[in-house]
């Protein structure tokens, strides 16, 4: 037991916990100090891996043969049918940008075969955004490669790792780098002229590196063609083929863009895809099914796998633009339902802080806020502004969009007291969005006081005004040609999207051009076939539409039916699913596992036992590690604070029971107020997945409770969280979002 004392002061003295004569420090670590390991690169700190620094990041649970990854069959060196599957796995998932599971992949091959060299290709492969990740990777590629003993590497395998270690190698400009990544692909398709994912990744990198110079896209889609004449559902080919004519073309990505989603189901960015060339042909529909498919596959993923959302790089982008794709075809209140489920969804401080202009929470507001402004639900937005639902941050542009939409709101239902005090808040806002946004307030306020002239001058410069809200405004002034004009000008503008096209015909009939009126509805009704028929617009429309039915010589159009399951119009693109069937159209927070165990003071802990209160988990690994007990020190410090945000704080150990009672009771008279429990066969750790399965360690981790039970947080790693504050400010929010009971 001395010898455990003495253990224990040495490990605190490393971390900063007391000094001679043992006191606390003042200055409270914000990040974590060198471990008493890591003065012997030989012995890594707890957490760490003992692959090295490359291997601390990323994927660090086993992987397992997914459905859905696509076909891909890629040969490399090794003793092991099952590494050569997860090879294959790994190169399927290259293919669709599924980077963070491809790396999985490669690094189960490499536990399965610890001499496969190619393993170490694949994750450098997968870290082509994180030059110095691929570097390490790539050195120990080699390393494996040149051991004494090792399997020999094939011709074509070592023309790949050539390859990339020259893209990768540091110096040089991007242009000259990619220059000589596309020299050595070519190596391979001209000495190895069936490798078709060699063929896919010339393509691709030539695809992206147009911008460099002069290159022919129609080359390129032959060279995508040539593989899919010997794989007509290689996911890469369709993939890149969509990215190739992206905004340029889209037409000639058509057929891949019916074809790729079916080519890798489990995959979201494969769902993703598609709906880049559906936008751009203007068929929202197809583009909404796309990007539903995407929503539903990522979500069935993070819930199977116990993903957090900022954990997928394109997570945002992908489901912002389901809001716009929904918006465009009437599916308001699920585009609303998506734009919040953004912004209530978990944060973290390194990956969607507020300065994040891509994190799900300002995408989230923006859509939200602009999908309640289309369709003129005032009411809606003013009470998710009040009630705080939209969240909106202090950031200057997300100030500017909040006062600008709760000033058209107040416009649309004519409150021009409250319409003014958003006046008033703009022109306190110094961003340049700020003034096309108070030239539309103001506009508006002009109208309301009858000024038709000033309030159309405020109006040229509203740069940002809807078409069809500017056709509106020349209604209400009587300007019924002006009114006529913009709105079909507005539809012009924005072919096959539901809200111009309905006020179009709103304006027709209020300035007496019935025929054209009913000629225009004939259009939107197929159009708006999914659209929400309670929605502001609809209702009035729907009054309209009742006065012509008493003209018995106008026959109503037929409207269309809506096949169950499916939300597209492509009658190319066979084979369509029932969508709710690949996952839940919004995240929907995990469960947490069971946990319970005995405290140092001998009574049971349950997790069960602490429903209606959050819970903060904090893994820590033993007494012996420095960080950790920066960690409880620090959290120790909140606990009463964080008790007082209805957050019961709880401490499990890879210690065991002795060992823990120590800590929790320790002869230097340091502070852990939180209940501890020991973990020493780590029962608990694997059943959080806090445990590095490739190595056999445990890792440490950091889980935020709600009051539900479910998962608000988590962050498991080779360092400890030490981000109290933020702990402070996410429980706050969360338990606004699931109320303690």
């Amino acid at each position: 037991m001395r010898f455990r004392t003495q253990s224990l002061a040495l490990t605190w003295l490393a971390a900063g916990l007391i000094s001679a004569p043992c006191r606390l420090l003042a200055d409270e670590p914000t990040r974590p100090t060198p471990s008493t390991t890591e003065a012997n690169a030989a012995i890594p700190a707890p957490g760490h891996s003992v692959h090295g620094e490359p291997f601390n990041d990323g994927p660090r649970q086993a992987a397992y043969i997914m459905p859905g990854m696509g076909k891909a069959h890629f040969p490399v060196t090794t003793r092991s049918a099952d590494a050569q599957a997860f090879v294959d796995q790994g190169v399927a998932q290259l293919h669709s940008f599924f980077y963070f599971e491809a790396e999985r992949s490669f690094r189960q091959a490499s536990r399965l075969d610890p001499s496969c060299a190619m393993a170490c290709w694949g994750m450098a492969m997968a870290n082509v955004n994180n030059p110095r990740r691929a570097r390490d990777f790539l050195a120990e590629a080699r390393k494996r490669a040149d051991r004494p003993g090792a399997p020999a590497l094939s011709r074509r395998e070592r023309l790949y790792l050539e390859a990339l270690e020259t893209f990768h190698r540091p110096g040089g400009k991007p242009r000259d780098r990619q220059q000589e990544l596309l020299r050595g692909l070519e190596s391979i398709v001209q000495d190895f002229p069936d490798d078709i994912d060699a063929r896919a990744w010339m393509a691709m990198i030539a695809w992206q590196s147009i911008g460099n110079g002069v290159v022919s896209r129609q080359s390129l889609d032959l060279v995508l063609d040539s593989v899919l004449q010997v794989e007509p559902m290689h996911p890469g080919a369709h993939h890149y083929r969509i990215h190739l004519w992206d905004g340029v073309k889209p037409i000639r990505a058509e057929k891949s863009a019916a074809l790729y989603a079916r080519s890798a189901l489990g995959i979201a960015h494969a769902w993703h895809m598609p709906g880049h060339t559906y936008t751009g042909l203007k068929r929202y529909a197809d583009a909404a099914y796309q990007q539903e498919g995407s929503a539903r596959v990522d979500h069935a993923y993070m819930a199977r796998d116990r993903v957090m959302p900022f954990e997928i790089h394109n997570y945002a982008h992908n489901n912002q633009w389901l809001c716009t794709s929904l918006s465009h075809i009437g599916r308001a209140r699920e585009a609303i339902a998506v734009a919040r489920n953004l912004v209530e969804q978990p944060r973290d401080p390194q990956k969607n802080g507020p300065n994040d202009g891509g994190s799900p929470q300002r995408q989230g507001r923006l859509r939200w806020s602009e999908v309640l402004v289309r369709y003129e639900l005032w009411d809606d937005l003013i009470e998710a502004t009040a009630n705080g639902a939209l969240d909106w941050s202090g950031i200057g542009l997300e100030q500017v969009q909040r006062a600008f939409t709760l000033g058209l709101a107040h416009a649309g239902r004519g409150d021009t007291a409250k319409l003014a005090q958003q006046v008033e808040s703009l022109r306190k806002l110094k961003e340049a969005a700020a003034k096309p946004a108070l030239a539309e307030l103001e506009g508006y306020q002009f109208l309301a006081r009858g000024e038709v002239g000033p309030a159309f001058d405020r109006f040229a410069q509203a740069t940002g005004m809807r078409g069809e809200a500017l056709a509106r405004a020349h209604l209400k002034a009587r300007n019924f040609g002006f009114a006529e004009s913009l709105a079909k000008k507005a539809v012009d503008q924005n072919p096959e999207q539901v809200p111009p096209l309905a006020a179009y015909v709103e304006i027709l009939q209020a300035v007496g051009k019935t025929k054209e009126a009913r000629e225009a509805y004939a259009r939107l009704l197929p159009m708006a076939r999914w659209a929400d028929r309670d929605l502001p617009v609809f209702r009035r429309l729907e009054t309209i539409v009742a006065a012509w039915r008493s003209d018995p010589t106008w026959k109503a159009p037929e409207a269309p039916t809506v096949s169950a399951g499916t939300s597209g119009s492509d009658e190319a693109a066979i084979h369509r699913i029932d969508l709710t069937t690949l996952g839940p159209l919004v995240w929907t927070p995990f469960r947490a596992e069971p946990l319970s165990g005995t405290d140092t003071a001998g009574k049971t802990w349950s997790l069960a036992e602490q429903k209606g209160k959050q819970v903060l988990i904090l893994f820590f690994l033993g007494n012996k590690c420095a960080h950790c007990m920066q960690q409880l020190q620090l959290f120790g410090k909140e606990y009463e604070s964080l008790r007082k945000l209805g957050v019961e704080t709880v401490a499990v150990s890879t210690d065991d029971a002795e060992a823990t009672h120590l800590l929790k009771n320790n002869p230097e008279n340091v502070k852990f107020p939180m209940p501890m429990l020991a973990d020493p066969k780590f029962n608990i750790f694997k059943r959080y997945r806090v445990f590095d399965d490739f190595e056999g360690q445990p890792l440490h981790g950091t889980f935020l409770i709600d009051a539900r039970g479910d998962v608000r947080f988590q962050r498991i790693s080779s360092d400890p969280f030490l981000e109290v504050e933020f702990i402070k400010d996410e429980a706050a929010r969360v338990g606004r979002i699931v109320p303690a009971k």
